[in-house]
């Protein structure tokens, strides 16, 4: 009787070890690679910020870090259309406005916008592909 009760002990031991695993598995996939928007720049006025994450290979979970110091800036996660025409107004998904705003990549197009008037239209705006 002893016999099958390590058998059964040692059953419940792997299985428990195999749940650990699993959750360990989907906490790394949920949080992935933190990338800072701009780099050294952070989100800001400049030429290059749009080109910004062209180089990069996104994943779904991966994290953007937009970090920014004036309180005029922020940053508006839109759609396509919103993207297109530099406008958040019915295209909105979620405004960001912290200063050091971090937003999890869904799976697909992710678009982003600076929500301050005419900013958008001068460059201030990236659109990401996530894996």
């Amino acid at each position: 009787m002893s016999g099958t009760r390590v058998k059964a002990q040692s059953r419940a031991l792997v299985i428990i070890f195999g749940l650990l695993c699993l959750l360990l598995q989907s906490e790394e996939a949920h949080h992935g690679t933190e990338y800072v928007v701009g780099d050294d720049k952070g989100w800001d006025l400049y030429p290059e910020v749009c080109n910004w994450g062209k180089d990069k290979h996104f994943k779904a979970g991966d994290v953007l870090v937009f970090k920014y110091s004036n309180p005029l800036f922020s940053v508006a996660a839109v759609d396509a259309k919103g993207y297109q025409c530099c406008k958040s107004k019915g295209h909105l998904k979620k405004l960001y406005n912290s200063g050091d705003d971090h937003v999890v990549l869904k799976k697909g197009q992710n678009y982003f916008i600076c929500n301050v008037i005419d900013y958008c239209g001068y460059g201030m705006r990236i659109s990401v592909h996530a894996e």
